[in-house]
């Protein structure tokens, strides 16, 4: 086995209880087998348009992106979600309001899924490194913000690309959570999507495919579980 490396801390945690609105920043939270818990599990569909990707996201609707949701619990399993609205309005995630909102906006018919392991369109987590955000952002020429990325976890130092095939491991090296770091994630034309505004900025996605290879961030497989929280130390093996 490899002797641990420490590369950073743990900068921010992020949750997103419905797949592509507004995410939750953590103080601490539990990561499970499928993911930290509460992240992803529900998702908007197109019910009549199947495809290998169903999801009615902001690659669709952008505006999707102003919307905020929030547990109202700590129990995920059992708690209502509340989503806020750009205008102030106010929904139950399972609002029929809600989906007629999204449909009436697209022009199609639109549908809500909840899924227990969450709606992930690959792998479980999502970890970024700051130093591949400098990176893009002198590559860009103006500072890209980490959100339109959205991760689960953001290290404080290092580029992700250096960590693939091996264990991030978090606080204790001997015995704190680990996530086996698994592949690159390919980046679609949601990152274009400006998660301030919802304007979109294609030549974004120019400089990601260009200068990345359109690859940010890496798709993790959790192998130890535990509690995460900002500022743990990270180590890679």
């Amino acid at each position: 086995m490899n002797q641990p490396t420490e590369i950073g801390r743990v900068a921010r945690l992020y949750r997103y209880p419905v797949k592509s609105m507004r995410g939750e920043a953590l103080d601490g939270i539990a990561l499970g087998g499928t993911g930290l818990d509460g992240d992803r599990q529900y998702a908007f569909h197109k019910p009549t348009a199947p495809s290998r990707f169903p999801w009615f996201t902001a690659r669709i609707h952008a505006e999707m992106v102003l919307y905020t949701a929030r547990y109202g619990a700590a129990d995920t399993k059992t708690a209502p979600v509340a989503v806020a609205a750009p205008d102030g309005a106010v929904f139950d995630v399972a609002s029929p309001g809600l989906t007629a909102r999204f449909a009436d906006a697209a022009g199609m018919a639109v549908g809500m899924i909840r899924l227990g392991r969450g709606c992930h369109d690959s792998l479980p987590v999502s970890v970024i490194g700051q130093g591949t955000i400098d990176d893009l952002s002198a590559a860009h020429g103006t500072a890209v913000g980490i959100d339109r990325f959205r991760p689960n976890i953001v290290i404080d130092a290092g580029r992700e690309r250096d960590w693939l095939d091996k264990t991030l491991i978090f606080g204790d090296p001997d015995n704190g959570v680990r996530l086996q770091v698994n592949r690159p994630i390919e980046r679609c034309a949601f990152i274009t999507v400006d998660p301030e505004t919802a304007a979109r900025d294609a030549t974004l996605m120019r400089t990601v495919v260009e200068n990345f290879n359109n690859e940010i961030g890496v798709h993790c497989v959790p192998e130890r579980l535990g509690g995460l929280a900002p500022g743990m130390k990270v180590w890679l093996a």
